[in-house]
C-alpha cells in the first residue's frame, strides 16, 4: 500500500477583491488556472517519502511512492459534504475532476513538495466535500469510472485487462480512493495492488559447485489466463471472466547460470492476473491436468556430458508428501489473489551416485578323481 496525501494549502488573503473573483471562477467550472494567485486553498498531492527511482512500468515495493511516478485522478463533489445528494446516483460521472494527470512538481510560488497537475491549479470548494479516485500508473486507463451510490464511494472497471508478454508484465496496476473537505491537514490516499506478483527464486539445497554446474534455462506457467475483467468498488477488487485457463505464460527464458546454495531471483518479478488455481485431478497419476510450472534446466558434471531436463510440477501445490515425490493436494492454495506476492523457490536437490560393492563367491565344482599310479 502506498500512502499519498492531499495537501490543502490555506493562506488568508488580504485582498478581498481577488478572493471574490476566485469564488466566481470556482462556482463556474470547479478548476482554475490563475498564475497570479498565491497558495490559496490549492488541492495538491504530496508523497510522505520517496524511495529508489521507480518508473511507471515497474513493480513498486514497500509503502512509499517515488516522485518519478504519475497517476490519474477523478473527483466527485457533494455540496452538503455527506455524499447523499440526489445527483450522486449510481454511475454518476465525476463532476469535479476527470482523468486528471498528477505528477510531482512545484505548486504555486514554486512550492517544492506538491503532487499536482502540471498545467492547472485546483482548489478546494468553500462548502461540501470531494471524493477522489486515483489510478496508477497514468498510462493505464479504466474502461469506466462512476459513483457507487450504495457504498458512497467511487468505482471503476477495467474490461479485458490483459497481461501482454514483453509489454506490461511489470506494470503495477493500483487504485485508491478517499474523500475530504476544506481542511489544512493531509488526507490519506492508500493505493492497493490490483494484480498478483510472481517471483521465482532458484537455489540448491547444498553446495555442489565443486562437482556440478546448474543452469536454469526457462520457467513457464501453463494453463492460466492472461486476461480478466476487473471491477473496483468499495475499495475491493473483483476479478472475473478468467475461468478458461488455457494459456501458457513464459515467465522467463534467459539462462540463469551457476545456480548455487545462495537463493537468487531468476529474472525480474512479474505481475499476473488474479485467478483461481486450476486444480489437478488426483485420481489420475499419469499427467497433471491443472495449472503447472514447467522448469527447463541443464546440469553439467565434472567428466560427464551436460544433461538438459524438464520438470513439470503443479503450480498451486506448495508441499511434497513426506517420503515421496507426490504433491499433497491438502496444502494447495485456492488461487492467486490481488495484492499478494507469490515466491516460487526452485530447490535443486541431488541424490549422489554411490556404489555398494559386493563380490559373489566362487562356485566350487568337483571334477572326476584321477588316480595317479607308480
Amino acid at each position: 500500500m502506498l500512502n499519498l496525501f492531499i495537501n490543502n494549502q490555506i493562506i488568508m488573503k488580504t485582498n478581498q477583491l481577488i478572493l471574490a473573483a476566485a469564488l466566481v471562477v470556482l462556482a463556474g467550472c470547479n478548476k482554475v488556472n490563475v498564475e497570479t494567485f498565491d497558495e490559496t486553498n490549492e488541492i495538491g498531492f504530496r508523497a510522505v517519502a520517496s524511495m529508489a527511482t521507480k518508473a511507471n512500468d515497474a513493480i513498486i515495493s514497500g509503502t512509499t511512492y517515488a516522485t518519478e511516478n504519475t497517476f490519474q485522478v477523478w473527483g466527485w463533489q457533494s455540496e452538503n459534504g455527506l455524499f447523499t445528494d440526489a445527483v450522486l446516483v449510481d454511475n454518476y460521472a465525476s463532476n469535479f475532476m476527470s482523468n486528471l494527470t498528477i505528477s510531482y512538481c512545484g505548486g504555486p510560488q514554486s512550492r517544492a513538495d506538491a503532487w499536482r497537475n502540471a498545467d492547472h491549479y485546483y482548489y478546494w470548494p468553500f462548502t461540501g466535500a470531494i471524493s477522489f479516485l486515483a489510478v496508477h500508473p497514468s498510462t493505464v486507463a479504466p474502461t469506466s469510472t462512476g459513483w457507487d451510490a450504495t457504498n458512497k464511494k467511487p468505482k471503476a472497471t477495467f474490461a479485458d485487462y490483459t497481461i501482454v508478454p514483453g509489454t506490461n508484465e511489470t506494470v503495477d496496476l493500483m487504485l485508491a480512493d478517499n474523500w475530504g473537505t476544506r481542511r489544512a491537514d493531509a488526507l490519506p490516499m492508500v493505493f492497493k495492488h490490483a494484480l498478483s506478483q510472481i517471483v521465482v527464486i532458484v537455489k540448491t539445497n547444498e553446495d555442489y559447485t565443486n562437482d556440478v554446474k546448474f543452469d536454469v534455462n526457462s520457467v513457464q506457467f501453463n494453463k492460466i489466463d492472461l486476461s480478466g475483467d476487473l471491477a473496483y468498488a468499495n475499495t475491493a477488487f473483483d476479478w472475473s471472466d478468467n475461468a478458461a485457463q488455457t494459456q501458457d505464460w513464459m515467465y522467463y527464458n534467459t539462462i540463469h547460470e551457476n545456480v548455487n546454495a545462495t537463493p537468487a531471483i531468476y529474472g525480474a518479478a512479474k505481475v499476473m492476473i488474479p485467478q483461481n488455481a486450476n486444480p489437478d485431478d488426483t485420481a489420475t497419476t499419469d499427467v497433471i491436468e491443472g495449472t503447472t510450472l514447467t522448469i527447463n534446466y541443464t546440469m553439467t558434471q565434472t567428466g560427464s556430458a551436460a544433461i538438459t531436463g524438464t520438470v513439470v510440477v503443479p503450480a498451486p501445490w506448495n508441499k511434497v508428501k513426506e517420503g515421496s515425490t507426490d504433491y499433497d493436494p491438502a496444502v494447495a492454495f485456492p488461487g492467486w489473489e490481488p495484492g499478494k506476492k507469490y515466491n516460487y523457490t526452485l530447490n535443486f536437490k541431488l541424490n549422489e551416485i554411490t556404489f555398494a560393492p559386493e563380490v559373489t563367491d566362487w562356485v566350487e565344482v568337483d571334477v572326476q578323481t584321477i588316480n595317479i599310479l607308480d
